[in-house]
């Protein structure tokens, strides 16, 4: 029997379609990761203040606020927490990033980019803690 350590980190992923809050769910729960799942921004807002997240993961184009808005306000309110935009849209990619978001990645994304991802925000949010501390 394997056993799993379960991390410390929480992982927020925000997207509008279930398939991908599923498949990336599992992908992150199967590496140790606590997970918290939000369909638009303002569900993500109102999870903050429970979940306190290392690394949000958003879709850029969600339903309502976009994931820039959602960034900034995760910033906000949560400045140790970790960014990442992910978009079906190869153009958003050639955008200059918001100072809110640490990294980018473009959908649809292998287990390994988003594990990498995820990895780059722990690092970022690792600096944040002791910078802020």
């Amino acid at each position: 029997m394997v056993t799993r350590t379960i991390s410390r980190h929480t992982v927020l992923i925000v997207d509008d379609e279930p398939g991908v809050l599923d498949v990336w769910s599992r992908i992150l729960l199967d590496e140790g990761y606590r997970v918290a799942r939000a369909c638009d921004a303002f569900d993500a807002v109102g999870m903050l203040a429970s979940n306190r997240p290392t690394v949000a993961i958003c879709d850029l184009h969600l339903p309502g606020p976009s994931g820039v808005w959602l960034a900034k306000m995760i910033r906000q309110h949560c400045p140790k927490t970790a960014v990442v935009l992910a978009s079906g849209d190869p153009a958003a990619h050639d955008e200059p990033m918001h100072d809110a978001v640490v990294a980018c990645v473009a959908k649809p994304v292998c287990r390994d980019q988003l594990l990498a991802a995820v990895r780059i925000g722990i690092g970022w949010a690792s600096e944040q803690t002791t910078t802020l501390n």
